[in-house]
């Protein structure tokens, strides 16, 4: 801002303005400026201002009154933020609920505020159903506000911002309460309003800044990230929903949109510089201030900060409890500092800071005492708790600071140790209490107690943290008495049905009791060694096995500190988080120099997955079991496949195809080729890698391979939306035939992927030895449903587009061109597997497609009851479990081993994953000892 701004703004008198009032006055002088980024949407200060008034007008259509609180459980988007301003507009507070919390916890804070609207999206509302269900059959409904609906899309009526004052409610923030249940911290409008022109002027933001909403909605970081840069004229760039293909996601994001300001939690900073230490990368050219707060800073992090630095840049470390409104200090350290501890520096403007003794007096510079914030931006106290209030929020007389004063003043106990340095920087040192500050949040352990207390199992239990290098982790002491031993995946179940996931400990230590004192409290110093806690692992644990699963275990027990990692074991299931997975990519880059996606590492969270995944990029795909072979040896790179891409030719139609053929030397299995069918749409990318490296592994086993496209898809003549069930079978039968044809094998096996699968049985020819179905699709109209709700999704989500699509002027499916034709004829697919439960009911004449039809060659093609193939059926991770029906069809393939369930986590039907590739470990091996006759 220019001076003459930041002059103007120093006037304001806090006490008698609101945030709202600020912000429609930058409405006013900068009406065209952009107010938000987010992907490739850009809204100006109008735009913004138009739909908050459009989320107000939804407010009052619903019943929503002055004073009154409107929960908001919705993700980082441009209308989460414009909903918070159409809440101001009303003279409402908003309450932040994250939707990845557990329900009952949601419930918990919405009955604490009383809250009887909230503004959600869809994929909130399929998840908060049953809460919406156990609402309105109480005393009270509930008013739900969709934020993608089309009513905030269109023009909206003139809406005048009803009155407010400084002292009405802004939002209330949920922390941690030690009584078992979170505390609501109600933030007034003035302490918002002294914070934000604080923020704007220790950090210098101007309308030129452009800073990262990075954070989530519920914690405080996000308030920062919002008001103050929306109020000096600025941009606020919203962190994009998908991951980024970058190993370094943060330095990618402040690249591709410009950033000029970041915040971040002081864990987080520390990992971003570890990246770039690692990656040899340095800060992004276009940042002129960082702010890191939360937790103590790493001086060996500021010093490799220094490091990867090449401009000048503004570095903070902020300190400040909720209770005080975002921060309350700050310490600017130069270039040159290099003393350990660093301190959390000087008290913001139009805030105070005072450190006590146990008489509430201030102590000398050096002593050590308790530290207290006063000033401007003091919560009102927390909702509903007047013993917390009485204890936390005191009044001190003044007489304390010099004599004959009168009066008193208002101050926050932070729980905090600190002394006075010489230069009139605060050091921090440490807590009076148990509470830990992990990551970005604080954690009242007494919470996490009496939720595990409440297990039939537990007498009583103690959460501490350990702290490693920058890291703390949670570590629960359980006392189960004469029980036997409980699995701790049931008690980590329980916690999560009631807490968030960075308050489910990841390490716990089963005992008879807790160790006490003579005086009957718990004995900490007698408690057993951390070291001997145990991770709750996958109930069928199986250890690493491959040299990259070995690699990549030890990496992981680094980052999460735990004793031992299962091939099966979810990083995120084990306590890893965004935060941890980028030290397991800097790792990577270090000790293999592979720069592993940030998307494929979410794609693939457990670790045969990620361990398949690396080695898919490194090149080193062979899974076959006879092969023993280094990836990068002479003899591996003789056994490579020759290759002979060329076109089928048939009935005006040509076919893209891949053949692979063994090396003579390696052709072990002359008369045996299998052929491929591939899935179509955005599953054929997304399988696309799996199959090509599969077909590899498969040569190399010995097998002739043909890959193919179908006709009017990948390369392959024709358009998409000519083709159709019927089409496909043709193509698949023709392809068979080429295969026959060319590699002059005897013994013909099927793969078929999704509906290459229902293909792929539907296409059955005389003498086909043995087929695979892979997750196929059972009933072609779920199939279609599933792509339109994923299309549905993409449009709506604004991922793709800049604003919300309802509707296309043709029709589509997720990857597909539609026509009525092509509509009717997949949708009467379906994958019928009666021939294996019931043999004694085959006809030579029964069709394992019920569809339209077929054409007579494909009909007379099913083979008869004697000649039936091998049948495997291989599903992923919960496949059965989620697709409608499926679950009943399978059963009797499973229990005769003929369906394998693998723990590979493709989801087909997540949206977040439909853009990534997967990686299948369990499911290639299953295959390839499938078609080898190696398979038990």
């Amino acid at each position: 801002m220019t001076t003459c701004e930041l002059d103007v703004l120093a006037t304001i008198d806090t006490q008698r303005t609101t945030v709202l009032a600020l912000f429609e006055a930058q409405v006013r002088t900068r009406p065209d400026a952009v107010a938000i980024h987010f992907e490739d949407q850009c809204l100006s200060f109008v735009q913004l201002n138009r739909m908050a008034c459009q989320f107000a007008q939804a407010l009052v259509a619903r019943g929503v009154e002055p004073g009154q609180n409107v929960g908001l459980c919705i993700d980082r988007c441009p209308q989460a933020i414009a909903a918070m301003l159409g809440v101001f507009k009303v003279n409402a507070a908003f309450v932040p609920l994250d939707p990845e919390y557990p329900v009952e916890r949601i419930e918990f804070m919405m009955a604490d505020a009383a809250i009887t609207t909230l503004i959600t999206h869809d994929r909130a509302t399929n998840r908060l159903a049953q809460l919406l269900d156990t609402v309105n059959r109480g005393s009270q409904s509930l008013c739900w506000i969709d934020s993608a609906s089309r009513e905030f899309g269109g023009q909206p009526m003139d809406f005048a911002s009803l009155p407010s004052a400084a002292s009405d409610l802004a939002y209330i923030m949920y922390t941690s309460g030690s009584t078992g249940k979170p505390k609501g911290v109600q933030i007034e409008h003035r302490a918002l309003c002294t914070y934000c022109l604080a923020d704007i002027a220790v950090y210098q933001l101007s309308p030129t800044d452009r800073t990262l909403q990075f954070s989530t909605l519920n914690f405080d970081i996000a308030i920062e990230e919002i008001f103050p840069p929306l109020l000096s004229g600025g941009s606020v760039v919203i962190r994009p929903r998908l991951h980024a293909q970058a190993s370094n996601e943060l330095s990618q994001i402040v690249d591709d949109y410009g950033v000029t300001a970041l915040h971040l939690a002081t864990a987080y900073w520390h990992e971003w510089v570890d990246l770039m230490v690692a990656s040899e990368a340095t800060v992004p050219s276009s940042l002129r201030m960082v702010l890191a707060t939360g937790e103590k800073v790493s001086m060996e992090h500021y010093r490799r900060w220094q490091s990867v630095l090449t401009h000048q840049v503004l570095w903070c470390n902020a300190y400040g409890p909720t209770e005080t409104t975002v921060t309350a200090t700050v310490f600017i350290p130069d270039a040159a500092y290099d003393t350990d501890p660093m301190p959390i520096g000087k008290p913001l403007p139009g805030y105070e800071a005072h450190i006590l003794d146990e008489l509430l007096r201030p102590v000398d510079e050096g002593e050590t005492g308790h530290l207290f914030i006063g000033g401007g931006a003091l919560a009102r106290g927390y909702l509903n708790r007047p013993e917390l209030n009485e204890h936390a929020f005191i009044q001190v007389p003044l007489s304390h600071w010099q004599a004959h004063q009168t009066g008193s003043r208002r101050l926050y106990r932070t729980g905090d140790l600190a002394r006075w340095l010489p230069d009139g920087n605060i050091e921090f040192a440490g807590r009076v209490d148990h509470q830990i500050k992990l990551g970005s949040y604080r954690i009242e352990p007494g919470e996490i107690e009496a939720v595990l207390n409440t297990h039939s199992a537990v007498r009583e239990s103690l959460i501490v943290h350990e702290q490693i290098e920058t890291q703390k982790h949670l570590i629960a002491y359980v006392a189960i008495g004469n029980e036997n031993q409980v699995p701790l995946s049931d008690l980590v179940a329980h916690l999560r049905a009631s807490l968030p996931t960075y308050m489910v400990p990841l390490r716990y230590v089963l005992l008879e009791r807790l160790p006490v004192t003579i005086n009957g409290k718990i004995d900490r110093g007698a408690l057993p060694d951390p070291n001997t806690s145990r991770t709750p692992h996958n109930a069928d644990y199986v250890a690493p096995q491959s040299d990259m699963q070995l690699k990549l275990a030890k990496i992981w027990k680094d980052v999460l500190h735990v004793p031992e990692v299962g091939a099966d074991d979810d990083f995120f299931q084990l306590g890893g988080s965004s935060l941890l997975a980028t030290r397991v990519i800097s790792a990577l880059k270090t000790d293999i120099n592979l720069e592993l996606p940030v998307r494929d590492f979410f794609a693939n969270p457990t670790l045969s997955a990620a361990a398949r995944h690396v080695e898919v990029l490194l090149g080193a795909d062979d899974h076959s079991p006879s092969s023993d072979a280094s990836p990068d040896s002479h003899l591996d790179r003789l056994r490579l496949p020759q290759l002979d891409a060329t076109y089928i030719h048939h009935a005006e139609r040509s076919l893209f195809s891949v053949l692979y053929s063994p090396q003579p030397l390696w052709n072990c299995r002359r008369n045996q080729a299998v052929l491929i069918c591939n899935p179509i749409g955005h599953e054929y990318a997304r399988g696309y890698r799996n199959l090509q490296q599969l077909a590899v592994a498969l040569c190399k086993a010995g097998f002739d391979v043909l890959r193919f496209d179908y006709f009017g898809t990948g390369n392959s003549a024709g358009a998409c939306e000519d083709f159709t069930a019927e089409s496909l079978l043709s193509d698949t039968q023709r392809a068979a035939a080429y295969l026959r044809e060319r590699s002059g094998c005897q013994r013909l096996s099927l793969l078929g992927l999704r509906l290459g699968a229902t293909i792929a049985h539907a296409a059955l020819i005389p003498e086909v030895e043995a087929i695979v179905l892979w997750d196929p699709v059972l009933d072609g109209q779920q199939h279609l449903q599933l792509l339109d709700r994923l299309h549905s999704e993409a449009l709506s989500n604004q991922t793709r587009f800049t604003r919300r699509i309802t509707k296309t002027p043709i029709d589509q499916a997720y990857g597909h061109a539609m026509t009525n034709d092509k509509r009717a004829s997949l949708s009467k697919m379906r994958l019928d597997l009666s021939q294996y439960a019931k043999r004694s009911s085959l006809t030579s004449n029964s069709s394992s497609l019920r569809s339209e039809p077929l054409t007579t060659s494909a009909a007379a093609a099913v083979p008869e009851v004697g000649g039936l193939p091998k049948l495997r059926i291989i599903l992923s991770r919960g496949f059965a479990a989620s697709v409608p029906g499926a679950q009943a069809e399978l059963c009797e393939f499973i229990e005769r081993g003929q369906a394998i369930q693998t723990s590979d986590p493709i989801e087909w039907g997540a949206i977040e994953y439909t853009e990534s590739a997967f990686a299948a470990p369990q499911a290639m091996h299953a295959i390839i000892e499938f078609f080898s006759g190696d398979d038990s």
